[in-house]
Parts: structure tokens; C-alpha cells; sequence
């Protein structure tokens, strides 16, 4: 089965379909247009031509019946990389970028990986040769043949690394580090962050922002989440009966396929009750990306959440689409001040001048605040004298195993 072939089974499984019809000689669609449409040919043969820096168009491609024209476009939003004319009559069956979205989501992760990367490696090469004026058919497909090759390449490495870690899931590769919480007034540790560690028996220490975004994208985050949720509130017990404090909290970070899950809610309250740990000692960390979906069910679940008694942070607050309607409409409790703006403070007023603002915004809202990636002395007199109560940082240390936070925990006092 050829890829477009593979392709079109997954689209046209999932999304409606809508034929037009091009006579020849017709346009079918212009290089640096905007795409939202590409199509399947049913019916016909079209001819695919680039315009060069000179002005002139040379013919790249001619594709018939059970190809894909205008894919680029509703990958990476991108304006049409190519024109393309009917040769023939042609019978076209159109997909939006909107349809391709939900057959990816739907589809397995995995086939949605590879699909992302075949249908995005041309863009960059008929761009930059188009540029120079250098544009043949017989160098396109020369260097596609070479760049198919280094996505392969890569596609094998996500593909390796994720069967990997399913591996690891299942053999106790994983481990948890835990970030204090520390109250600003006293020094107090009041909580931890649970995060997540992979041991690799070849590469050692992984980096987390190398196989995080990777479990993300292949689906095995849901698994992961549920792992680190049961050992964080394992963890959370022996914790507080080792400090004698009921109300030390455990933060867990959460993704947006988390909230997808069927009992979510109901999951996570089975485990806390199973370990022993209260809901309110919970608290669920999850990005400003999750709230932009505006699906009715992260709401609901979310109010859930703090229905049973758990709290909600927004994690790195004000990096990426930060909005007060959201902050009105969902059960926020906590917002956490991204570090870029806690460590720019005292040199850049427009840094300091934000985060007044968002402590502002949490008085008004009744929100409590937690500051990120806390280095200095001067960051902590600083956030003092701002009134926020609680922050986290190297300043008062790095995450820590276990027997370490329990040790902390068992210190009377931080020097904050």
C-alpha cells in the first residue's frame, strides 16, 4: 500500500466527503496561497509546477488517480508550496485541516507521528531550491530521496525511543524527584512537586524535555501520569508520617490526554484512597493549553476535581495565552509565576511590572500564588515585599529523591 494510499483509508474513514469536479486546463490551487483544503485525485491527472525566484514556473510532478495534492498546507499551516493545474477533467475528494486534525487524533499515534513527517519533509526543499532558481525535477527528487532518508532517520529514533519506554514503564526504570514548596514567612516546606526521572540502562540520566513531549506525542503519557500519580501519593504518606504533617500537598503534573480519559476523575480518587492520601492534599498541575482547548469537558472535569476536593495550578503562568476569561470561567485555585519572569524582575520593569500585575489579578480573583525557578536573596526580599506567599526554587533546592525531602522535611528550618 503506497503512502497516500494509507492515507486516504485514514482520512476518509474518519471525515465526511465532498467531491468537486476541475476541467482541464482549470487552477487548482496557487503557490503562496493560504491552504486549508487538500484533496485526493478520484478522476484525472494534474500537472504541479513551482515558481522560481526569476519568475519562471517549472513543472516538478504530474500525479493521478489515488495521489494527494495540497498536503503541506493543512500540516504545518503554511501557504501552498506549489501550483497545481488539471491536466484532465478531474474528480477531486476535498479534506480539510480541520478533518486531518481529528483523523490524527484518532488515528494511532504512532501512524500520526509518521504522517506528520512524510507529508511535511518536501516544504523546505522546494522552498529553498525554488529561491536559488535551481529547481529540476531530476535534483527534487534526488534531495527528496536524501531528506526522506534523514526523517526516517528520525522517525526510527521517536519510534525506538517510545518502545523503550514502554519497556521502562514495566521495569522500574522510572523514578520521581520531588521540588519543594516553601513558605516565604517561615521557611516552611508546605508541599513538593512530583517529577518525572528515566534511569536509561544505556544513555543513563534521560532529560526529561527529551522524552517527555515524546511520550506526549506517541499517547504513553496516560500511562505515565497514572504511574507517577500512584507514586507521588505513595510518596506523599510516608512523607507526612515521617514530618508529622497531615497537611504537607503533592503536586502532579497532568496533560491534556489525560483529561480525555474516561473515570478521570474517578481514577484518581480510587488511587488517593488507596494510598491513603486525602484529595485535598492533591494538587493538579496543567498548562494554559489544556483551558485554550475550550472543550466543555476539561471544565467539568476540573470542577470535578475541585468538587472532591483537589486543588488546580496553572503551571508557568503568563508565557503562553494567558487570559482572565479563563481564569473566571475554570476552578482555578493557584497560578504559578513562570521563572522567566521571576528571574528578570529586578533587572527589566516590564518582567516586575507583570508579575505585580498578576499578584494583583490573584487578590481580586482570591487565587493563590507560587513563584518558579527562585535563584537569589534578592528574588525572595523581592517577592516579600509583592506579598506572595510561597515559591519554589534552586535557591531553596534542587529536586530531590525521596529520602532526601524526607530529611528536608525532618530539618526545622530553611534558611529563606
Amino acid at each position: 500500500m503506497t503512502p497516500d494510499s494509507h492515507l486516504h483509508n485514514l482520512l476518509v474513514a474518519e471525515t465526511p466527503q465532498v467531491e468537486k469536479n476541475f476541467r482541464a486546463g482549470e487552477i487548482i490551487m496557487r503557490q503562496g496561497e493560504p491552504g486549508e483544503i487538500a484533496y485526493f485525485i478520484q478522476q484525472g491527472q494534474v500537472q504541479v509546477l513551482v515558481r522560481l525566484a526569476d519568475g519562471s514556473e517549472v513543472e516538478v510532478a504530474r500525479r493521478s488517480a489515488g495521489s494527494l495534492i495540497g498536503e503541506m498546507a493543512i500540516v504545518d499551516g503554511g501557504p501552498r508550496s506549489a501550483s497545481i493545474i488539471a491536466l484532465q477533467d478531474c474528480c477531486l475528494l476535498e479534506i480539510s485541516r480541520s478533518e486531518f486534525s481529528k483523523a490524527l487524533t484518532h488515528a494511532n499515534p504512532i501512524v500520526g507521528l509518521v504522517t506528520r513527517l512524510i507529508l511535511m519533509r518536501y516544504r523546505n526543499i522546494l522552498q529553498r531550491s525554488a529561491s536559488l532558481g535551481e529547481l529540476d525535477p531530476a535534483s527534487v527528487a534526488l534531495e527528496r530521496e536524501e531528506h526522506a532518508h534523514a526523517e526516517q532517520s528520525k522517525v526510527l529514533d521517536a519510534v525506538r525511543l517510545s518502545n523503550e519506554f514502554r519497556v521502562a514503564l514495566a521495569d522500574s526504570q522510572l523514578f520521581l524527584e520531588y521540588q519543594p514548596f516553601v513558605e516565604l514567612s517561615s521557611g516552611t516546606v508546605i508541599g513538593f512537586e512530583a517529577l518525572l526521572r528515566w534511569n536509561h540502562p544505556v544513555h543513563g540520566r534521560m532529560p526529561p524535555d527529551q522524552f517527555i513531549p515524546l511520550i506526549e506525542e506517541t499517547g504513553q503519557i496516560i500511562a505515565a501520569t497514572r504511574w507517577v500519580f500512584r507514586e507521588a501519593c505513595g510518596a506523599l504518606l510516608r512523607m507526612q508520617q515521617a514530618a508529622g504533617n497531615n497537611d504537607l500537598f503533592m503536586s502532579i503534573n497532568f496533560s491534556a490526554q489525560d483529561f480525555d480519559e474516561p473515570e478521570f476523575v474517578t481514577s484518581l480518587c480510587n488511587v488517593a484512597e488507596q494510598e491513603g492520601i486525602e484529595p485535598r492534599n492533591i494538587h493538579l498541575e496543567i498548562t494554559e493549553r489544556l483551558l485554550l482547548r475550550q472543550a466543555s469537558h476539561v471544565s467539568e472535569t476540573l470542577k470535578l476535581c475541585r468538587d472532591k476536593g483537589m486543588e488546580v495550578s496553572i503551571d508557568d503562568f503568563g508565557t503562553g495565552y494567558s487570559s482572565l476569561s479563563y481564569l473566571h470561567r475554570y476552578p482555578i485555585s493557584t497560578l504559578k509565576i513562570d521563572k522567566s519572569f521571576i528571574s528578570n524582575m529586578s533587572s527589566d520593569d516590564g518582567a516586575l511590572g507583570l508579575v505585580r500585575s498578576i499578584m494583583s489579578i490573584s487578590d481580586n480573583l482570591g487565587l493563590s500564588i507560587i513563584a518558579e525557578g527562585v535563584e537569589n536573596d534578592q528574588q525572595v526580599s523581592m517577592l516579600r515585599s509583592l506579598r506572595c506567599h510561597v515559591a519554589q526554587g534552586f535557591y531553596f533546592s534542587r529536586p530531590l529523591a525521596e529520602s532526601d525531602a524526607i530529611s528536608l522535611l525532618n530539618g526545622v528550618h530553611i534558611d529563606a
